[in-house]
């Protein structure tokens, strides 16, 4: 037999074997880690708080499509398959959401997700419109949330249906080989089709895809892979502050600054009417080119200044979904296509509310000021987007979960103790150079960490693949350069197991056909007296 052949057997083996004692290891490291964890994009070291927010909720409306009865909790890898169904394509998913009605099926898909806000951020925030829309539509629990809990990684499982493991996009940048990378630009694409693939190859390239977000990545998330004639993908830049599009028509795109001119006789005003019914106010000052929002009539005021960049997206997103809706709406050619046969999708996908409380704080009253915005916004854009196809939709509000809070401050701390050179702006994910001992870094970061008060879990998901490549140095195995995943371990040891597990089974069936006696009624006794034709 060939020596390749035999080393190649060997070492499979010896992989199937050593798996299962690695995975048994691993145990401690968390179901949430191993689903966000992609080989080579997810760091040396992920910091995961004790306390991890888990109330992401999914709210759906169009009353003449849902079934009457819903699940109570539902895997977000699901959701995909779920919403899919509902316009006759493909899916896997255990439960469909929508009534198996072939002659009235929706044409129209709006999803609106708001990433940094969960149901426990409604209840404590008290915000009693969004509150309003969960009471009074079905509402779905979501499930099996990888960590860390990146918008984009999220967005992509939701769309996908796979999860971060397996589609790649581990966040809007990382590292990789030294270098950064980023998301959705050049080879680095989510490796599985999202709602709006299913559309398009399924019904063609008449079906709208439209998609907004102040996110490059995160609106380009939702289009199609490949491009078609209607694919429109609208993303907020900071440097133009307007939403522009490398593919989508001209005339929706749209500029900040000179929409906020006449702010007070347009009606984007009606996106905080419920502001001003609560006692509050949005007001516009010219002379300071800022927004002054205040959330109640005991509420101080608070200011978002346009030349800040995020205070700038914060009201550009909200201002622009409400204008891209109305013009859906308006523009003949665009409800024509809306109100066709063909199935179309608009998503709505606000990343804005996180980069607020990231810059000022989760308790701040900037935070809580712009909480209020999308309470008060929020029920005007589903309401809007209904009424596009008023007979014929189907929607679905994501709140992506509350805010995962680290004390960065513990963190950085530790870095500057251990003098590791390491960017924070990837947090909750360290990247270490490639000179230091990321497995001793990593145990050093872990026992200072969480014998403090800081909350934090330290995981070093590389310590198994490193622990793989020793073993199999010191067993002198030719193998040893090869770089072997916890997923590739799992992978080999169900194959190992199910190969025994068919050798004795196959072993068994042969030795039960040698020892089974011959009755008379029996093909086997039949042919043998064909055989011995002189036996009576």
């Amino acid at each position: 037999m060939d020596t390749t052949l035999v080393n190649l057997a060997l070492k499979w083996m010896m992989l199937a074997a050593l798996g299962f004692v690695l995975v048994s290891v691993s145990a401690d490291l968390p179901r949430e880690i191993e689903d966000g964890y992609y080989p080579g994009r997810s760091g040396d070291v992920i910091f995961m708080p004790s306390d991890l927010p888990d109330d992401s909720m999914m709210v759906l409306f169009g009353s003449d499509h849902l079934k009457s009865e819903q699940p109570q909790s539902l895997s977000i890898n699901s959701v995909r398959d779920g919403i899919s169904q509902a316009f006759g394509m493909a899916g896997t998913a255990a439960v469909s959401l929508v009534k198996d009605d072939v002659f009235h099926r929706p044409n129209l898909n709006f999803l609106v997700m708001v990433h940094g806000l969960g149901k426990d951020t409604v209840s404590k925030y008290n915000l009693h419109n969004i509150f309003a829309l969960i009471g009074n539509n079905p509402t779905i629990k979501l499930e099996d949330i990888s960590y860390p809990r990146n918008p984009l990684a999220l967005s992509v499982t939701l769309v996908t249906g796979e999860k971060p493991a397996v589609h790649g996009l581990v966040a809007d940048s990382w590292q990789e080989g030294g270098n950064k990378k980023h998301a959705l630009t050049g080879e680095n694409h989510a490796a599985s089709a999202n709602i709006a693939d299913l559309m398009t190859q399924t019904y063609g390239d008449e079906c709208l895809a439209i998609s907004m977000s102040s996110s490059f990545a995160e609106c380009h998330a939702h289009a199609p892979h490949k491009a078609t004639r209607n694919t429109m993908s609208y993303y907020y830049d900071q440097e133009q502050k307007a939403f522009v599009s490398q593919n989508g028509s001209p005339s929706l795109q749209w500029s900040l600054l000179s929409t906020v001119q006449n702010i007070e006789n347009s009606d984007l005003v009606e996106l905080f009417s419920r502001i001003k019914l609560a006692g509050g106010d949005v007001v516009f000052n010219t002379r300071e080119n800022s927004f002054l929002v205040k959330s109640g009539p005991s509420a101080s005021p608070v200011r978002f200044h346009l030349d800040d960049k995020v205070d700038a997206a914060l009201l550009a997103e909200l201002f622009y979904a409400k204008t891209l809706v109305k013009k859906l709406a308006t523009d003949t050619e665009l409800q024509r296509k809306i109100s066709d046969s063909t199935p179309d999708s608009v998503t709505l996908s606000f990343r804005s509310l996180n980069d607020i409380g990231e810059k000022y704080g989760y308790e701040s009253k900037q935070y809580l000021a712009a909480l209020k915005l999308f309470d008060s916004a929020i029920p005007v854009l589903t309401a809007k987007l209904g009424e596009l196809s008023p007979s014929a939709h189907v929607g679905e509000l994501v709140l992506m979960g509350s805010p995962v809070v680290l004390d960065k401050k513990a963190i950085a701390d530790q870095i500057n103790h251990l003098s590791l050179a390491s960017d924070a702006g990837y947090l909750p994910t360290l990247f270490l150079e490639e000179s230091i001992d990321s497995s001793h870094a990593c145990q050093v970061l872990r026992m200072n960490l969480e014998v403090g008060s800081s909350g934090l879990r330290t995981f070093c998901p590389n310590s198994y693949i490193e622990t793989v490549v020793t073993t199999l140095d010191a067993s002198g195995s030719t193998a040893t350069e090869d770089i072997v995943t916890i997923q590739q371990l799992k992978r080999w040891q169900i194959i190992l197991w199910l190969s025994i597990a068919g050798f004795f089974t196959l072993l068994a069936g042969v030795i039960a056909f040698g020892c089974m006696e011959y009755e008379r009624d029996t093909l086997l006794f039949s042919k043998r007296r064909i055989k011995e034709p002189s036996r009576s």
